[in-house]
């Protein structure tokens, strides 16, 4: 338990000083559109709102667990402009915790008629990192061989918290024709533009490094009532990167009311992604397990990661939403 304890303290305190911390990270990446792409804010179609939620809880066989909980809400104007409103936590093992929260904005260049959108999006934030000495161990702690955490640790913090402002700008593809077969999209996005210090312990600066996001796919319609959607996402901070690609299947039951999805994705050197979810008129319910395969595996036993996510459009009318959009 000690070793385990350790291992989960070092994994989430390595950053906390002079290296950076990486970004949380979501298998559904795709089910929380405008924290993937701020340019991605209200581009949807035939639907006035989206909401989505994630939890995603990491590692679950170790003494403590790394927790991610994610929400979004955005809208959609005329067609033309989106915006929206996010926030998310990652807490890491109870030892260091990242919340998130901001507002994003989005503007469709195309033309009203266009059977395709172009947008570019901005997204306004604020970051709060927090370290929590209660669960740390120290040397002074230990009698002997026996640690004893009633015993003082002997160190004085005067800060175990940092505020940061965050930006991020991003630009975003979508074929919305639903006379093709083939809707092709794709975007890239700048997280962290602004390189803000993230070091808690201010003892020395540490900027954030920017995270470069680019993600790409299709949805293909094999015949009517089944659909393909293969995608990939690439990101990049610092000297970290991260690769994940896969499909996902849906085919549609009950007249289209319903449509069953089953999937399965890659993300290189961590974790094999198998999905399976349900679509009910204009909610979709998706559920993930990540099966680990990097270094990592040994601690974990090969235990990786439980991940849900909801995603629900409605209308300020209250009429159902018309299911043939490419956006849902």
């Amino acid at each position: 338990m000690r070793t385990e304890k350790i291992f989960l303290l070092a994994l989430s305190l390595g950053a906390a000083n002079a290296m950076y911390a990486q970004d949380a990270q979501l298998s559904q990446y795709d089910a929380a559109s405008i924290m993937l792409n701020p340019a991605l804010s209200g581009m949807f179609e035939n639907s006035d709102f989206r909401a989505t939620s994630n939890v995603r809880s990491q590692w679950n066989s170790l003494s403590s667990m790394f927790l991610t909980t994610a929400f979004s809400f955005d809208m959609n104007q005329q067609g033309r402009y989106g915006m929206g409103f996010y926030m998310d936590n990652y807490n890491m093992a109870g030892s260091m915790s990242t919340f998130r929260t901001g507002f994003s904005g989005a503007y469709n260049v195309s033309g009203a008629k266009a059977k395709h959108t172009l947008s570019v999006g901005l997204n306004l934030g604020l970051i709060y990192k927090k370290v929590n000495d209660q669960d740390l161990i120290w040397d002074m702690q230990y009698s002997g061989d026996h640690f004893d955490d009633d015993l003082p640790s002997g160190e004085t913090f005067s800060k175990m918290g940092r505020l940061m402002p965050d930006v991020g700008v991003g630009v975003a593809y979508r074929s919305i024709d639903r006379n093709k077969v083939f809707n092709p999209f794709g975007n890239f996005a700048l997280f962290h533009v602004t390189m803000p210090d993230e070091s808690i312990f201010r003892d020395q600066e540490s900027k954030m490094p920017i995270r470069y996001s680019v993600n790409a796919g299709a949805y293909v319609t094999v015949t009517e009532g089944l659909d393909l959607v293969p995608e990939g996402l690439y990101w990049r901070q610092g000297a970290d990167q991260m690769i994940q690609a896969g499909m996902r299947g849906e085919i549609a039951f009950m007249n289209g009311i319903y449509s069953a999805l089953v999937g399965a994705s890659y993300r290189v050197n961590d974790a094999v992604i198998a999905e399976v979810g349900i679509k009910h008129k204009n909610s979709m319910y998706r559920f993930s397990y990540d099966v680990n395969t990097s270094s990592l595996k040994h601690y974990t036993h090969s235990n990786g990661a439980f991940e849900f996510s909801i995603v629900y459009f409605g209308t300020l009318s209250g009429r159902d939403r018309r299911l043939q959009s490419k956006g849902f």
